[in-house]
């Protein structure tokens, strides 16, 4: 199994967190399948899939990174590969390193 786990900052107004909800659940609902939030937590979203979906999760994963909408109010963004630690990654930091 393979997880998206986001955090929303603590500040963010609730009716932008219904708007990052939105914006989030459309990322993961693409041409290579539809993987739902299954978090109970409103600032955190948690998007869990297996092997069937890996890729509808790459996608969403990149629709994010894209949008400069969402980025600015995320605290924390990691990939969990439960079937394999050592590529369990921090998104968020991955996409804040410059490439030089």
């Amino acid at each position: 199994m393979y997880k998206n786990i986001i955090d929303v900052r603590k500040d963010t107004p609730q009716d932008k967190l219904k708007t990052l909800a939105g914006i989030a659940d459309r990322a993961f609902d693409n041409r290579a399948g539809k993987v739902d939030n299954t978090s109970d937590t409103p600032y955190r979203f948690i998007y869990r899939a297996d092997e069937k979906l890996f890729v509808c999760l790459q996608l969403g994963m990149l629709t994010l990174e894209k949008n400069t909408n969402f980025l600015p109010y995320v605290s924390a963004w990691i990939w969990i590969d439960e079937n394999d630690p050592d590529e369990n990654e921090d998104i968020l930091a991955e996409i804040q390193t410059s490439i030089n």
